[in-house]
């Protein structure tokens, strides 16, 4: 009896310490869940609070180190906010203006460091913020400029002498501005830069004009950071025509007639002719577009002469100093000079011409144009438009309300 009763002790004994066990596993599981709970709470808390604070844009998927720009995502950015836009909608009517938040804090940087108080920004100040506040907006996290890749450089020239960049853009004064380099350089013994020849100017000082490509990535970063830094654009739509007119109308282009026009020619004309098959000296206008358009929509690469600005010259990328225009191409140009300290250098005109079209040819040319194709136009340009200040360009309002424009 009393050997049974022992046996009942132990047992009774060992659910003791068995349930003791349990207890103590239970209570360790309860207070590592606890614990987890606690440290999921405060990462996700601290994703709040970065995510508030701007530090972090959690749906951001491009590296800072990726190498290639993709600054063309401007274009699908925009074009998914705006939709559908109306080419006559009010909102179309006009370039978007920075906030006005903006301009007040630039105004107020001028009152603290002590210079004239100006009620509003000057149209040269204004060009810079407007392209700020766009880069800020569509791209908020930028490459630092030791990252930005020299084959996206190569249209910067480079004068050490002067601490200068310039983006140069064909139909924009480029052989005006080559010709202005060359001549401060000293490689030209001539009285005037306008005794430089254009042909002299891309291939006998050709080597005196340095890219911005063609330095070591923290070469670039120093001139990046320190060099006065400009770029110049024309009316997106007229520099188009202009491009047209003088690579594919000239007689002379034979280049652009064999390289560009033949192939133009044999794919959107119906029963071409033999000689212009052969020779791709009579592209119209209408071609020209078309051909532009789908070589856009199909991502390929777009000749300089009628590629977008922002592509050539990386606004988002670059920090400019000053943007000139074409329509006030003699004024900028002076406001450079001075800033570079060289204007006394420069005697006579600045510019050997400033030809602008007459709005009855560029009616009359882009008249030709289907209208589907006159929106893709403003889709493909419209990042330039807004980035560079131009409004709503008039011409597209004139057409589409033209009663007898007709849609082929």
């Amino acid at each position: 009896m009393l050997r049974r009763v022992n046996f009942a002790e132990a047992r009774n004994e060992r659910r003791v310490i068995h349930g003791s066990k349990n207890s103590k596993m239970i209570r360790s599981v309860v207070t590592c869940a606890k614990i987890l709970l606690f440290l999921l709470n405060l990462w996700v808390l601290s994703i709040v609070l970065v995510v508030v604070l701007g530090k972090w844009q959690i749906f951001e998927t491009r590296g800072m180190s990726q190498p290639y720009d993709t600054s063309h995502l401007i274009v699908m950015r925009e074009l998914k906010e705006d939709g559908d836009r109306k080419l006559t909608g009010p909102s179309a009517t006009k370039s978007n203006p920075p906030p006005p938040e903006i301009s007040n804090v630039a105004v107020k940087q001028k009152v603290d460091k002590g210079l004239h108080f100006a009620p509003s920004l000057t149209e040269e100040e204004d060009r810079i913020n407007t392209m700020r506040h766009w880069c800020q907006k569509l791209r908020p996290n930028l490459p630092t400029a030791d990252l930005i890749p020299s084959v996206k450089l190569q249209q910067i020239l480079v004068d050490d002498k002067h601490k200068l960049l310039y983006c140069q853009i064909p139909g924009v004064a480029q052989n005006d501005w080559r010709k202005i380099l060359v001549f401060l350089s000293g490689a030209a013994k001539v009285k005037s830069h306008l005794d430089i020849s254009v042909s002299d100017v891309h291939s006998k000082y050709s080597k005196q004009l340095k890219r911005l490509s063609d330095f070591s990535a923290p070469e670039r970063k120093k001139r990046i950071d320190k060099y006065y830094k400009i770029s110049f654009v024309r009316d997106p739509l007229e520099r188009l025509y202009s491009s047209y007119d003088n690579k594919f109308k000239a007689k002379w282009s034979t280049y652009f007639h064999l390289s560009f026009g033949k192939k133009i020619i044999q794919k959107y004309r119906k029963k071409p002719s033999k000689a212009s098959l052969q020779k791709g000296n009579d592209v119209t206008f209408r071609e020209f577009v078309q051909y532009v358009i789908d070589a856009d929509d199909n991502e390929e690469h777009l000749n300089e002469h009628w590629e977008q600005f922002y592509k050539q010259c990386h606004p988002c990328l670059i920090p400019y100093d000053f943007v000139g225009k074409y329509e006030s191409l003699n004024k900028d140009i002076d406001h450079v000079l001075k800033a570079i300290k060289v204007r006394g250098n420069i005697k006579g005109s600045l510019v050997a011409s400033n030809y602008t079209y007459p709005k009855q040819t560029l009616t009359a040319a882009y008249k030709t144009v289907p209208l589907n194709n006159l929106h893709k136009l403003w889709k493909m340009y419209y990042p330039d438009y807004n980035l560079y200040s131009y409004p709503f360009p008039s011409l597209l309002k004139q057409l589409i309300k033209t009663k007898d424009y007709t849609d082929y």
